[in-house]
């Protein structure tokens, strides 16, 4: 793309992102927002301006219609003196956030619909079938260059997936842990996956170690054979059965032992099961695999950071043009495609640099041409894609 290309890309997306926040209360005001650290991104610029403070939304919203940013963040954290470097804040707890990212899922769609864009000149190129990608290096056919970066439009099989891992973290959270469903609020990131944010303030002091062993908790790490009765003899992979007292009922017992079909009664079809699998050992191993299949597939670092930005809900993705925005109570019920996607739409005139497929705002686009005008939303999440530039 040529430097006069790309002013014209960033002023198009810039000037769709300032409509968006000149419209009233679009960006919803954090708990106790004078003690969180601000920052935010700038179009066509690296690095975050951070370590910012806000007392009021009226004081973020001018910062926001005067420079536009690109993403705009708050941490999780709570500090006596936010905008003090790192070592200076005085960290006064975090609230306890989940991240569920669709790219994590590995679905078997995802190659039909990821778009090698190369990394030297830009160029973007059809999705490449998984069979091939995995035969083939990339060679970029406009310079030749040797690495790309993989582009995703989710489809609507992505946003199911992502959805039964929030469901089954909220199933974890409420019936494991005990919280209330009403301290948990669920947000599409806006772009592929979802973030849960937990308001119980009882989870506020945590610290990186007690945050990491409850996702280890909810991911069904390390669970021991021994906590559902499969005991470990003298010699090698020798095994006993013994129950323990408090029985097979609930949170992680429960689901091996609804996996596995047997109760507080089944010693000897356990029994069963461990010598068909081969033993302890290949009992632990496999009960390794259903356990990672029945855990929450959550992002562990960012769980455990204390002092991470998070992009504010009701603020725009620029990775997708879409909003980061809460899903209300019913997750089956809330469509990205359409809920998030807030711009207007107002033509614009792109160029498209490969042959596209999209469906947004319930109206699908087939882009075969290289020149086409779309609504506004539509080119605007194409360029921030890297699959379409402002003509």
């Amino acid at each position: 793309m040529t430097e006069s290309a790309v002013v014209k890309t960033i002023n198009a997306v810039k000037s769709a992102f300032r409509g968006y926040y000149f419209k009233p209360d679009m960006v919803e005001a954090p708990d106790k927002m004078e003690q969180r650290e601000f920052g935010y991104m700038q179009f066509g610029q690296p690095g975050m301006v951070r370590h910012l403070s806000f007392k009021s939304m009226k004081e973020l919203t001018a910062t926001i219609m005067k420079e536009v940013p690109s993403d705009i963040y708050c941490s999780n954290a709570y500090y006596r003196f936010p905008t003090y470097p790192m070592q200076e804040k005085q960290w006064l707890g975090a609230d306890l956030i989940f991240d569920i990212d669709g790219k994590d899922l590995h679905l078997p769609c995802v190659p039909s619909h990821s778009y090698p864009i190369c990394t030297n000149c830009g160029h973007a190129s059809a999705p490449v079938p998984d069979e091939k990608r995995k035969e083939e290096h990339y060679s970029c056919p406009a310079c030749g260059g040797k690495k790309a970066d993989d582009i995703s439009i989710p489809c609507a099989k992505c946003i199911e997936g992502s959805k039964r891992e929030v469901k089954r973290l909220v199933e974890f959270l409420t019936g494991d842990l005990g919280m209330q469903r009403s301290d948990i609020h669920i947000y599409f990131s806006g772009n592929n996956g979802f973030h849960i944010h937990v308001s119980d303030e009882a989870y506020i002091p945590l610290d990186p170690q007690a945050r990491s062993d409850l996702v280890g908790y909810l991911s069904g790490s390390g669970l021991m054979a021994e906590s559902i009765g499969v005991r470990k003899g003298n010699a090698e992979n020798l095994f006993f059965i013994k129950f323990p007292k408090s029985g097979l009922a609930y949170g992680w017992r429960g689901r091996v032992a609804n996996k596995l079909k047997i109760d507080g009664s089944s010693m000897i079809k356990l029994k069963h099961i461990v010598e068909q699998k081969g033993g302890y050992a290949a009992f632990k191993a496999d009960l390794d695999r259903m356990t990672r299949d029945i855990g929450v597939r959550i992002d562990p670092q960012v769980t455990t950071d204390v002092h991470r930005v998070f992009r504010m809900s009701g603020t725009l993705n620029s990775k997708s043009g879409l909003a980061k925005i809460k899903c209300g109570d019913n997750i089956d019920s809330f469509d990205p495609f359409v809920d998030a996607c807030l711009l207007g739409d107002g033509k614009l005139s792109v160029k498209v640099k490969t042959q596209v497929k999209l469906k947004l705002k319930n109206k699908s686009f087939n882009i075969s041409k290289e020149s086409a005008e779309l609504p506004a939303y539509a080119a605007i999440y194409l360029i921030c894609k890297r699959l379409a530039e402002a003509s």
